[in-house]
């Protein structure tokens, strides 16, 4: 499976997650897409694809960036504990009416689209439900105790 654009990715229990993924942001945008988003407060990594966005394009920039995307170093899938966080995330958001919010891979990625969602990712109830629903995100393992 290739890298999956317009993915949310979650920081899991990289102990550096925050900074590594500051630097996948950075990278994909030295890469020529300069309104790819920065991780937000609680290291998690929402990316909404512009309308016209080469995803083929995107994908390249991503895969080039891989090397600085925390997990991106060990082997396989994402832990079952991670991943079934991930998973309520995406209920969570399907439970407060987006219906066609997407589960995650077994990476922990998952790829929005707004056409197929429904709704634009900047949209104020989206918003608000996404805030929400993070509390089900795995914290990084650099947290300061509070999640």
């Amino acid at each position: 499976m290739t890298a999956n654009p317009g993915a949310t990715s979650s920081a899991g229990p990289a102990g550096s997650g925050e900074a590594s993924l500051v630097k996948f942001s950075q990278c994909v945008r030295d890469q020529g897409f300069s309104w790819y988003p920065d991780p937000q407060p609680d290291g998690g990594l929402v990316v909404h694809n512009p309308d016209g966005v080469d995803q083929s394009k995107l994908a390249k920039a991503e895969e080039a960036c891989k090397k600085y995307q925390p997990g991106q170093g060990r082997q396989g899938p994402l832990p079952a504990e991670d991943l079934k966080k991930i998973q309520q995330v995406s209920q969570c958001m399907r439970d407060h009416g987006f219906a066609k919010y997407p589960d995650p891979d077994a990476n922990g990625s998952l790829t929005i689209d707004s056409q197929t969602l429904g709704v634009e990712p900047g949209d104020p109830a989206f918003q608000k439900t996404m805030r929400e629903c993070q509390k089900f995100m795995p914290a990084p393992k650099s947290s300061k105790g509070n999640s």
